[in-house]
């Protein structure tokens, strides 16, 4: 049987509801069917971590998923994996194109490769090595495994396993030509307050709306912290998924939440945030429904760990990066009287909003809830 052919019948007996991807030359047979037979909901990647990201926000909206990627960009998932997929016990069915160890001739991909298994071991994270097409046999109980047991599964796939294998170039039928325009004037001046004064009137107005069902998912540090000080001091009631991880990964979770839930969902970003994983914000515009909203608070700082400028004091300017990354409706504000406004706005539809403010973190405790009721507290269990 072709290989291909067998795990996408695998993946359909399994009942994955989407799929992640990045290209790899030795499996592109199988992500051609992927494509084809998954259609809007094969997610393609623009970096390994985002794909962690996505999986577990569909987690989180109760569906399944599996993420194709290849051993050279292993390396990239490592901390990910511990602070995201290990400490909130998320189900995921890895498979990588293992690169390296047949037929190489690419140095880097024969290093990385001798790698990979030691990679995800030294992870904590289980390895499946299907090298021959006796073994595909074991891919069915892997993926049931890792959603039973909620947990990391690798599954190695040998290049050896797709070898003559062939798939048409694809044809792109669109007309291959784009018109980009990105024109945002602003001059922003002595912004009047701090993150926990933006936060505190975005709970605000959900409070004031009556909007108890809108999902918040809160980046790392002192961001969750205020918000999680704020809803007891207002009394909101909305689900919040606090990050304790895995800086860089806010959007890309609110995103795979977005993706599998009807309710409204707010990322709240920061721009450092942005700055690490600044590809999600195009994979955003592209999968992202009218649900998906992102908040991202600029302080030009790294604020929870001391206020270090980073290059948005000086150079970058997070609205018109996420125009320029295909979000159409982009707005900001740096002035507390308008906010309220903004906010409004935000909610009707999937838009960007830019809240410049002062640096400074208010001074409340850590977040005394277990990750298992971090997720709880959003999947409603």
């Amino acid at each position: 049987m072709e290989t291909s052919a067998f795990i996408l019948g695998t993946l359909k007996g399994a009942k994955i509801d989407y799929v992640l991807s990045l290209p790899c030359d030795r499996i592109k047979v199988l992500l051609h069917k992927l494509n084809s037979t998954y259609k809007e909901k094969h997610i393609n990647l623009t970096r390994e971590e985002e794909g962690i990201g996505i999986a577990s926000g569909l987690f989180l909206g109760r569906k399944k998923y599996a993420m194709f990627i290849q051993s050279s960009g292993v390396g990239n998932i490592i901390g990910s994996l511990i602070t995201l997929i290990k400490t909130y016990n998320i189900p995921l069915p890895i498979f990588v194109s293992h690169r390296g160890i047949y037929k190489e001739k690419i140095t880097p991909q024969v290093l990385m490769g001798e790698a990979t298994e030691n990679i995800f071991k030294a992870c904590g994270i289980s390895v499946v090595k299907i090298y021959d097409k006796n073994s595909l046999h074991l891919i069915p109980k892997a993926i049931e495994e890792a959603f039973r047991k909620r947990t990391a599964i690798a599954i190695l796939l040998s290049p050896a396993l797709f070898e003559g294998e062939e798939c048409k170039n694809p044809v792109f039928e669109k007309e291959r030509k784009k018109r980009v325009e990105v024109k945002i004037e602003k001059e922003i001046e002595n912004p009047d307050m701090r993150r926990f004064e933006a936060l505190s009137e975005l709970l605000l107005f959900l409070k004031e709306t009556g909007d108890s069902e809108t999902a918040l998912f809160a980046n790392i540090g002192f961001p969750a912290r205020e918000v999680y000080h704020l809803k007891k001091i207002l009394g909101a009631e909305n689900p919040v998924f606090y990050m304790l991880g895995s800086l860089g990964l806010v959007s890309s979770i609110a995103l795979g939440y977005s993706i599998a839930a009807e309710r409204n969902v707010i990322s709240i970003d920061g721009d450092g945030s942005i700055l690490m994983n600044t590809g999600t914000l195009a994979t955003c515009a592209v999968y992202g429904k009218e649900n998906l909203k992102i908040f991202c608070i600029d302080n030009g700082t790294w604020g929870s760990t001391g206020d270090q400028e980073n290059f948005n004091f000086l150079t970058a300017d997070v609205e018109v990066v996420a125009r320029g990354m295909g979000l159409k409706e982009t707005g900001c504000v740096w002035e507390r009287v308008k906010l309220k406004e903004k906010i409004e706005w935000l909610m009707n539809g999937k838009r960007f909003l830019q809240v410049v403010v002062n640096p400074g973190n208010e001074k409340v405790g850590t977040i005394p809830l277990t990750p298992e009721e971090i997720l709880n507290g959003v999947k409603g269990e």
